[in-house]
């Protein structure tokens, strides 16, 4: 029997890596992990840059965008060679103060469509929440990661008697049809927050902000009769985020300026602070220059050599 494993080392990796990234701030901290793991300096935009020929660095955004870079002994007259990638996936946004008590007393979530999910396959699957959550803890704010890691909340179809034409097609009310359900009549206004609170092992009035989605909780799989196919639901774009960073940290060229870029918000337009629209690669490879003693005329023919893949 065919071992995918040997055949594809990277196979499990990346079924790891996926696990790991239920959301974008999750897939963000994952790929900082393994930047951490390959001794990569971690730069703070707030503190004075120490750059240096042959030095491996990495510098984050909103917590959901990330840019990695190896400077190559040429420094940026070698030119920059780029690839890049996106943390984020279509899926739900959950509201703030979500909770909704609807007929019979079932609670379901207010929740906004993010980018463009294929809104039938969200439909009788087990569904949990991640994401971060401001909290204030002894007088500071900090932002949390959070992830239910249960099955927690479903988006339940109706029977076909109800729905005789749903094979036929069926246009689907995204504020009617796509509202998850977190609980039946046992459950209360306000379990929400108790629930995300107990988790975070804080006090309910120190939560002050939520930015959370809905993820499916189906796990990455390989199939097919040579266990030639894989299938996940955030696998756009996270397999590209995976694979982008492999060839970044495998690849070689000690002249260039070699960067990994993992953008945020790609399903939305791109167009947020950490964004692939926004002035975060082009600021990072403004200021690397400038740390490397380089002038402005310098920075334009060092891009005028650049290569980017996306």
């Amino acid at each position: 029997m065919l071992n995918y494993a040997e055949k594809y080392p990277y196979t499990e990796e990346l079924m790891d890596f996926l696990n790991s990234s239920p959301v974008n701030f999750y897939a963000i901290d994952t790929l900082k992990r393994m930047l951490d793991d390959a001794d990569f300096t971690h730069l703070d935009p707030s503190d004075e840059w120490i750059i240096k020929p042959g030095g491996k660095y990495y510098i984050t955004k909103n917590s959901s965008a990330l840019i990695a870079f190896v400077v190559g002994t040429g420094g940026p007259a070698a030119g920059s060679k780029i690839i890049s990638a996106h943390s984020d996936s279509p899926g739900f946004r959950i509201k703030p103060n979500a909770e909704m008590i609807c007929e019979e007393g079932v609670i379901k979530l207010n929740t906004e469509v993010y980018g463009g999910p294929i809104l039938y396959t969200w439909f009788d699957r087990p569904l949990s929440v991640a994401g971060r959550v401001m909290v204030r803890d002894k007088g500071r704010y900090e932002a949390r990661l959070l992830n239910i890691d249960r099955d927690l909340l479903m988006i339940p179809s109706v029977a076909i008697h109800m729905n005789r034409g749903v094979n036929d097609g069926y246009a689907y009310n995204k504020q009617v049809d796509l509202l998850p359900l977190l609980g039946g009549s046992e459950c209360k206004e306000g379990d929400f927050k108790k629930l995300i609170a107990g988790e975070l092992k804080v006090e309910e009035e120190n939560i002050y902000g939520m930015d959370l989605y809905l993820y499916n909780r189906m796990k990455p799989s390989v199939w097919g009769a040579k266990k030639e196919f894989i299938s996940c639901p955030q696998l756009d774009d996270l397999q590209c985020s995976y694979t982008s960073l492999q060839g970044f940290l495998k690849g070689a060229d000690d002249q260039a300026v070699n960067i990994f870029a993992c953008f945020d918000n790609e399903e939305v337009g791109s167009g947020t602070k950490q964004g692939a629209g926004s002035t975060f690669l082009y600021d990072t490879l403004y200021r690397l220059n400038m740390c490397l003693g380089m002038g402005e005329e310098d920075f334009f023919r060092a891009a005028s050599k650049g290569l980017m893949l996306s």
